[in-house]
């Protein structure tokens, strides 16, 4: 059976510098789409997706594995991927379903995506260049492997990509182009598709997971011998394909060497008996112990006492985390472990962002021919501060996040006490910002916001921007200047403002391609206000960007299933009396059926019969005046709640972000 791969399999960020001595930090994000709700199902996707997760644990990445993810669901991963990503040695995305290709563009397809309307590719399918675009902000080195089916399976053919209507008219996926130090590769070459394979792999899969492990092998090499392996299998029916502009070598599987453990002890009596003491003593000082281990501050030391310093005495790891990474300051460990007594005190576990859940870790203690299994607990934790002044779509962040009118008391004491313990760790710098803000304490907030700018911290150069664009000393050139450093490293936020002001020229010559460029970005990464801005934009055609109410209402729809209260007004949909669930978190039931209801215009419109009738849209809430700043324009004017109020109570049919002035400038801010 012929299946369209699209192996996007890895972006594989790595800096390898061999002869020196530390632990690489290496993460996979790895995919599997096979349960389809309104297209067919495929069959191979769970079992390739498994088995690439269980390679690169064994080669020692932190593996992020998801099978089945809704549009949501991808989002929320994503993010989380990318903060695990950020600065990191290599990293790896694979993904395994339905893919394909349209004006020259590549999209996976979540399962819950239906791609009945010309505007649903924008809202519903993940765009390859958009994963690719974060991916080169993050790291050294990409790499791309694509396993999906290509063929196209939707019965419409045409879709709106940008400013026009691209009418679908090949197979498979189109080839990419990365920049310097990325490696692309598909399962078979661009246009073309490849075959499912009899067994429980695709003939791609099977060959990269076993090559792959082969010690000390340069990447180039391993795909060498996987297109060998795949046009053998196939009867050179299927080429596997790559796009190499990688500078340095890139080793997946380390030749590292394992302490090996002595051969079983023949002499008896006193020394036997010792070892049996020292194993036991061993094993009771992890065994049932349940350590704390907090997220987002990188490999944290177990500090496990352990009590064996005898050279006879050894550990395997008998089960490995089922998430996040354990280490040692020169190697990172991986299922097959073994370490020294010695080794014991220095074991170090990087919890996984996003995963809450204690982790066990199992080994096999063995001294001579004494031996006893043991396993401890790892329990995640999340820093008080973050979960206090955590900002929502925060690329570097850990947790959804609150909005600037949820801080509240207590959040700066937290921060700062996270600021103290880990003084090199920019986002609670960025936390403390916004808790002082909060608070009131405005010029504190300034330099801790500055400061985490100065540390690297994307959604802090955001900040700065907004300082510079409200108050008395209103400086739009520089805050356009920020707005665009930030857009480039991904921020949804920046991306949001910065392509706002470019599409109609605020403060900045107009661009109106790339300024939608940035707000489709913006929007494919959850920001609500960007989708609200392009349903304007199609509901009323600006800017030569052609109108089309079906676009604007595919808009409001995605904003309306991230429970943004502005969007259900306009699709006459009541908000939810319970507190709304944040932008960046996937609601447990997304609203299937919509209700449209018509606003009434002194006027009415004159309606094609063939064109769907969409509620009137209207340009998002603006200030009419300026504020000294308070955190930028994204927490200017009253604390909103998500239910649409101001902290005073009073109602307002106005969304929980808004922009603050068209005419003045591109300081245009929202809440995400």
């Amino acid at each position: 059976m012929l299946r369209c791969c699209v192996f996007l399999a890895a972006l594989m960020l790595v800096s390898l510098t061999t002869l020196e001595a530390h632990a690489d930090r290496r993460v996979a994000l790895v995919i599997g789409n096979s349960q389809y709700r309104e297209i067919p199902a495929l069959k191979n996707p769970d079992g390739d997706a498994e088995d690439i997760s269980n390679t690169f644990r064994q080669a020692g990445f932190e593996v992020f594995a998801a099978k089945d993810l809704t549009r949501l669901q991808f989002e929320e991963r994503f993010r989380n991927y990318l903060a695990a990503a950020d600065g990191a040695d290599l990293a790896v995305v694979y993904y395994s379903g339905h893919g394909f290709q349209i004006g020259g563009e590549n999209f996976l397809i979540p399962v819950d995506a239906s791609l009945r309307d010309a505007a649903d590719m924008e809202v519903q399918a993940i765009k390859v260049d958009d994963i690719l675009r974060q991916l080169r902000s993050k790291s050294k080195i990409q790499m791309i492997i694509l396993d999906a089916c290509r063929n196209d399976p939707f019965p419409r053919k045409d879709y709106w990509l940008r400013d026009q209507l691209i009418v679908a008219d090949g197979s498979g996926l189109a080839q990419v182009t990365g920049s310097q130090n990325t490696l692309i590769a598909f399962a078979t070459e661009p246009g073309a598709v490849a075959y499912d394979g009899s067994g429980a792999l695709s003939p791609f899969s099977s060959s990269f997971s076993r090559r792959a492990l082969a010690p000390n092998q340069e990447v180039r090499s391993v795909m060498a011998a996987v297109r060998r392996d795949v046009v053998k299998a196939t009867n050179g029916k299927q080429v596997p394909w790559e796009n190499s502009s990688l500078i340095d070598d890139v080793v997946l599987m380390r030749g590292t060497e394992q302490p090996v453990p002595p051969p079983p002890d023949t002499e008896q009596g006193q020394q036997v008996a010792e070892r049996g003491i020292q194993v036991a003593a061993a094993a009771e000082a992890i065994g049932n112990r349940d350590v704390g281990v907090p997220v987002g501050v990188g490999p944290v030391p177990l500090k496990l006492d352990f009590p064996a310093r005898d050279a006879s005495v050894s550990l395997k790891l008998a089960r490995y985390p089922a998430t996040g990474t354990l280490s040692l300051p020169d190697r990172v460990l991986s299922p097959q472990s073994s370490l020294s007594a010695a080794e014991v005190d220095k074991l170090r576990y990087e919890p996984q962002i996003g995963s809450a859940a204690p982790i066990e870790v199992g080994f096999d203690i063995r001294a001579g021919n004494a031996a006893r299994q043991t396993t401890m607990k790892l329990s995640p934790n999340v820093d008080p501060c973050d979960q206090a002044a955590g900002e929502p779509l925060d690329l570097q962040g850990i947790v959804p996040g609150r909005l600037p009118n949820e801080i509240g008391g207590g959040a700066v004491e937290a921060c700062e006490a996270a600021v103290k313990s880990y003084p090199d760790i920019a986002r609670f710098r960025y936390e403390l910002g916004r808790a002082l803000l909060a608070s009131g304490k405005i010029d504190e907030a300034r330099q801790a916001i500055q400061e985490a700018a100065d540390k690297g911290h994307i959604r802090a150069q955001f900040a700065l921007g907004s300082i510079a664009s409200s108050g008395a000393a209103v400086d739009f050139t520089k805050a356009n200047d920020l707005y665009s450093k930030a857009s480039d490293r991904g921020d949804p936020y920046a991306m949001a403002v910065w392509g706002r002001a470019l599409f109609n020229g605020l403060g900045v010559q107009r661009d109106t391609g790339k300024g939608l460029d940035f707000l489709l970005q913006a929007a494919a990464m959850g920001h609500i206000d960007a989708m609200k801005e392009l349903a304007v934009i199609f509901k009323e055609g600006r800017n030569g960007v052609p109108a089309d109410p079906v676009r604007a209402l595919a808009f409001l729809k995605a904003g309306m299933e991230r429970q943004d209260v502005y969007s259900m007004g306009i699709l006459g949909l009541p908000a939810r009396s319970a507190p709304v669930v944040m932008a960046c978190k996937v609601p447990p039931k997304v609203i299937t059926k919509i209700k449209v209801v018509r606003v009434p215009v002194s006027k009415p419109e004159t309606v094609t019969p063939t064109i769907p009738t969409v509620p009137e849209v209207k340009p998002m809430p603006t200030e009419t005046g300026r504020a000294s700043w308070s955190g930028g324009s994204q927490y200017s004017g009253a604390a909103r709640t998500r239910g649409g109020k101001t902290a005073e109570g009073k109602s307002e049919g106005k969304s929980e972000g808004k922009g603050d002035g068209e005419g003045d400038g591109g300081g245009t801010g929202s809440d995400g």
